[in-house]
C-alpha cells in the first residue's frame, strides 16, 4: 500500500502508481483515531485497497481492507519508515462491520480490528513520525470505483490541538460523490457521524 500526500512530487507518484478517492483532514498532530467501517461490495479483478489510516511525512499507519483475491482481508501495519512487518487480520465479508482503534502513545502505537467475534491488535513502534493526517481512502490499481459504497460511522480523531481549528477542514483525491456529516469539535476531538464514500463510475 502507497501513502497519499498532497505534496506536488507525492501526488505524481501516487498518481502514477495508482487511482485515488480521500477524504482527509489535517493537524499538526493526531493521537488517536477510531470508528466502524461497513466493508463494501467485493471489485471486480485488479487490486483494490479500502482503509482508514493516520499519515506522517514518513508513512502512513492503516487497517488495510485488501481484496486483492476476489474477497476482502483487512489487517493493520504501518507502511514506509521504519520499515516494520504488517500486522495481524482476518478475513471479512461485504456487509461486515469493522471497529477500528488506532491509539499512540509517544513513538508506540497499537491498534485493533473487532468484526463479528474476530480481533486482531498489533502494536508498533514507529519512530519519526508525527502524524498530521487522517485518511478515508479507496486505493486503486487496475480497477475501477465501481463497487461499494464504502461508509463509515462513528469516526472520533483526536489530536493535541483542539479540534475546533481544524475538524470543519476537509480535503480530498479523486473526482466522485463523497459525503460526510455530523462533525462535532469537543476539546481536541472531532466526532464525525458518518463518512460516505460512493462508487465513481
Amino acid at each position: 500500500m502507497i501513502f497519499s500526500t498532497l505534496t506536488a512530487l507525492g501526488l505524481a507518484a501516487a498518481a502514477s502508481a495508482a487511482d485515488w478517492y480521500t477524504v482527509e483532514w489535517d493537524a499538526p498532530e493526531f493521537t488517536a483515531l477510531s470508528g466502524d467501517m461497513v466493508i463494501p461490495s467485493v471489485a471486480s479483478g485488479g487490486t483494490p485497497y479500502v482503509w482508514p489510516a493516520l499519515q506522517s511525512d514518513n508513512g502512513v499507519l492503516q487497517a488495510v481492507c485488501d481484496g486483492r483475491s476476489g474477497t476482502w482481508w483487512i489487517g493493520d501495519g504501518f507502511y514506509g519508515t521504519p520499515s516494520l512487518p504488517w500486522g495481524n487480520g482476518f478475513n471479512v465479508a461485504p456487509g461486515d462491520t469493522v471497529h477500528f482503534t488506532f491509539t499512540g502513545n509517544g513513538d508506540t502505537w497499537t491498534n485493533t480490528l473487532e468484526s463479528n467475534g474476530q480481533s486482531a491488535s498489533t502494536t508498533l513502534d514507529i519512530t519519526g513520525s508525527t502524524m498530521n493526517r487522517a485518511i478515508f481512502a479507496v486505493e486503486l490499481y487496475d480497477v475501477p470505483f465501481d463497487f461499494g459504497p464504502v461508509v463509515y460511522s462513528n469516526v472520533k480523531i483526536t489530536a493535541t490541538t483542539a479540534a475546533s481549528s481544524w475538524c470543519g477542514s476537509v480535503a480530498h483525491l479523486g473526482s466522485y460523490n463523497y459525503t460526510y456529516s455530523g462533525n462535532t469539535a469537543s476539546g481536541n476531538t472531532c466526532s464525525i457521524a458518518q463518512i460516505v464514500q460512493n462508487s465513481a463510475a
